[in-house]
């Protein structure tokens, strides 16, 4: 597994509607995607829930917050 990487400043989208438990850390959360990453990460352990492995697609997600 790839090591995570911690981005505190970069934007994100939550992944998941409702929340989930982390299979790594027992917490609940809706997973974080950040910009240009390739992977689904638990929001209180930055563990990576799921990672995407495609070269072909393209997902785009839209924030859920406002811009500054």
């Amino acid at each position: 597994m790839a090591d995570v990487i911690d981005f505190p400043s970069k934007k994100f989208v939550r992944f998941y509607k409702d929340y989930i438990e982390c299979d790594f850390c027992g917490q609940m959360t809706r997973g974080r995607v950040y910009e240009g990453a390739q992977e689904i990460v638990c929001g209180a352990c930055n563990s990576a829930i799921y990672e995407f492995y495609t070269d072909d697609e393209e997902v785009v997600f839209e924030p859920d917050f406002e811009e500054e």
